[in-house]
């Protein structure tokens, strides 16, 4: 069957394997923030951010169908990406911050995102340029309220935050100019594209995990 046969191998299984690596994450960071309400929302938001975004990407990557419903998976998979930008801020974001700094930042993040989602709902076709800016652009949102942030989390958060962002930027560059092509049917760019985000996302769980979760 044509759904059966993976449209690309590397990119499907990495992102899938990131998709059950995600969930033990996820039940993990619930189980974490039993009995704080506030812990289990952020928490919550944050863990289905990062299976959307795993769980699309598998499905656009792997499945082989028409024009027409390859085009609504792509869609799906870019959608995704905001949600995990905006996920992945609530928490930082959240206990990171306190007062007006907090309200207005998560404020602009969810806001940006959801106009993004928005552009790639009914915009068929964004060029590959456009779209990594925004989503870089969104992504180091976080250097606004940096000296906030520096004063309230310890500098290893600090550095994970931006190990992370790094490593996205560095994936979203790889991706926007197709460098690094080394054999494009196997493994060229869109392959350490994704070993980049996999990367960003580890990066910033540890961060959430180890010092995101024990703050009160």
């Amino acid at each position: 069957m044509k759904c059966l046969k993976m449209k690309e191998p590397f990119n499907t299984w990495s992102h899938f394997i990131g998709f059950l690596v995600g969930i033990a994450g996820f039940i993990l960071l619930l189980i974490k923030s039993t009995g704080e309400s506030s812990k289990l929302i952020t928490m919550g938001i944050y863990g289905v951010s990062i299976l959307a975004l795993y769980g699309a990407s598998s499905m656009y990557h792997w499945i082989r169908t028409t024009t027409k419903k390859e085009q609504l998976l792509r869609k799906l998979d870019h959608i995704a990406i905001f949600l995990l930008i905006a996920g992945t801020y609530t928490p930082i974001l959240y206990y990171g911050l306190d007062g007006w700094w907090k309200i207005s930042m998560l404020s602009a993040v969810w806001s940006i995102s959801v106009l993004g989602i928005l552009l790639k709902i009914f915009i068929v076709r964004i060029p590959r340029y456009i779209s990594t800016a925004i989503y870089i652009g969104l992504g180091w949102m976080a250097v606004i309220p940096l000296t906030k942030l520096v004063s309230i989390l310890p500098a290893g958060a600090i550095i994970l935050i931006f190990a992370g962002g790094i490593a996205y930027t560095l994936g979203g560059i790889v991706y926007a100019t197709k460098r690094l092509n080394f054999s494009p049917k196997r493994f060229g760019f869109h392959e350490i594209f994704h070993i980049f985000v996999l990367l960003g996302t580890t990066l910033h769980y540890l961060m959430i995990y180890f010092y995101i979760l024990p703050m009160k």
